[in-house]
C-alpha cells in the first residue's frame, strides 16, 4: 500500500494536499516546512503503531492505494486530554464509507467483510479502532493501515555512521531495520554482486566486500588498488554512506514487501560527481518496485539529476504549507520544460513567482 495523499491540521501549523506518488523527491527553501512534513509521515505512522499516544489535537485526512489499486481514505481527528481524545474517525473505500465513529455516542459502526453486514463496537475513546479491533478477514482495511505504518522505514543520510546503527541514531525519523553490517550479511551472493557492481559505478573501485563476526558484525571492503581489505569503520564518511544506502536499498528489494523508505537530506555531505550518481542510481533501483521512496534535499547536484516529475515544491504561507508539482500544477512544469534551464532553477529562479495563476 502506498501513500497517495496527506493533509494535516492542528493549531500551529496546516499541511494542505501533500500528493506522492511512487517516488519523490520534496524540496522547499530553509523554515518553509521541509522538516515538519517529513515529522507529520513519522507522527502518523507511531500513532498508527502505538508508539506515540494521540494527545496532539491534530485533524488528518490521508489517502492510500492498496495492492487491490482501490483507494482507502482515513480521516480522524484528536484533542489534548490525558493520552488524547479521539473526536472523529472515517474510512471509505472507493469513496463508500466502511467505517464510523459516532463521538458523542462511543461507538464505532464499521463494515464486516465476511458477512457483508455493519457491526458495532465500542472502542476506549483514547484508542483508534485500528488499535483495539484487527481481523484480517473481517477488517482488512484496518490491517492495510497498520501494515503500511510497520514497512515505513526513514533516516537522516547525514547521520549514518559506521559507528552506529540506524536504529540507534538520536534523529527522530520513522524506525530503521537492523545496522548495515547484519542487513549485509543477510543477502545471498547474487546480491552482494550487484551492490559492488554498483558501488563501482558510481566511481569506488572496489573488488570484493565481505563480513566477519567478531563480538560484533564488521564489513571488510577490499579495493583494487589496496592490499589489505579496509573494515566498514575506516571507511570514508561519504564511502560508507553510500555504501549503506545500496546495502538498504537491495535488502528492501528482495524482500518484494511494499515499504515506504524516506531519506532526509539525501546525498548530504558527498561530492558533486557521487551525488549526482547516488541520486541517479537510488532512483532507477526503486521505480517499478514495492519501494515508495521519498527524498529530501536542497542539493543543486541532486536536482538537477532527479527528473522535475518526481519534485514536490513545499510553499509556505503562514502556518499554511502547500505543495506543488506535476500532478497539480502540470502546466507549470510543462512551461519550464521549454525555458531550458536546469532543473535547479526551478527552485532557485523567480519563475514560479512568474506564474503565480498557474500554480493554484
Amino acid at each position: 500500500m502506498k501513500l497517495v495523499n496527506l493533509s494535516y491540521l492542528d493549531p500551529y501549523w496546516e499541511l494542505s494536499n501533500l500528493q506522492l506518488s511512487d517516488m519523490n523527491l520534496i524540496v522547499a527553501k530553509n523554515a518553509t516546512g521541509k522538516t515538519r512534513t517529513l515529522l507529520t509521515i513519522d507522527l502518523l505512522v507511531k500513532m498508527i503503531t502505538q508508539k506515540k499516544n494521540l494527545n496532539w489535537g491534530s485533524r488528518w485526512t490521508v489517502d492510500f492505494v492498496n495492492h487491490q489499486n482501490q483507494s482507502i481514505s482515513f480521516e480522524f481527528a484528536t484533542k489534548y486530554q490525558d493520552e488524547g481524545i479521539v473526536t472523529a474517525e472515517k474510512i471509505s473505500i472507493d469513496g463508500k464509507q466502511v467505517l464510523f465513529r459516532h463521538h458523542k455516542q462511543g461507538t464505532v459502526v464499521l463494515k464486516n467483510f465476511v458477512t457483508q453486514k455493519e457491526d458495532t463496537i465500542y472502542p476506549p475513546n483514547n484508542k483508534l479502532t485500528l488499535h483495539v479491533n484487527r481481523d484480517v478477514r473481517k477488517y482488512p482495511y484496518l490491517e492495510d493501515l497498520i501494515n503500511w505504518a510497520e514497512q515505513c522505514y526513514g533516516f537522516k543520510f547525514g547521520n549514518i555512521s559506521p559507528y552506529s546503527k540506524f536504529s540507534e541514531q538520536e534523529y527522530d525519523l520513522l524506525t530503521a531495520v537492523e545496522d548495515i553490517p547484519n542487513l549485509f550479511k543477510s543477502l545471498q551472493k547474487e546480491s552482494i554482486a550487484k551492490i559492488i557492481s554498483d558501488f563501482n559505478s558510481l566511481g569506488y573501485n572496489v573488488s570484493e566486500i565481505s563480513s566477519k563476526d567478531l563480538p560484533y558484525t564488521v564489513l571488510y571492503v577490499k579495493e583494487s588498488q589496496l592490499n589489505k581489505a579496509l573494515p566498514h569503520y575506516k571507511l570514508s564518511q561519504g564511502m560508507f554512506r553510500t555504501l549503506a544506502i545500496l546495502v538498504y536499498i537491495e535488502y528492501l528489494t528482495i524482500r518484494k514487501k511494499p515499504a515506504m523508505v524516506i531519506i532526509d537530506d539525501f546525498c548530504e555531505g558527498l561530492d558533486y560527481d557521487r551525488a549526482r550518481k547516488l541520486g541517479k542510481l537510488v532512483f532507477e533501483k526503486c521505480k517499478n518496485t514495492a519501494i515508495q521512496l521519498v527524498v529530501t534535499s536542497n542539493d543543486s547536484f541532486l536536482m538537477d539529476t532527479i527528473d522535475i516529475q518526481y519534485w514536490n515544491i513545499l510553499q509556505r504561507n503562514g502556518k499554511v504549507i502547500t505543495c506543488l508539482n506535476q500532478q497539480n500544477s502540470p502546466n507549470v512544469f510543462k512551461k519550464f520544460r521549454l525555458t531550458g534551464l536546469s532543473n535547479f532553477d526551478l527552485f532557485s529562479s523567480d519563475f514560479l513567482l512568474q506564474t503565480p495563476n498557474e500554480t493554484k
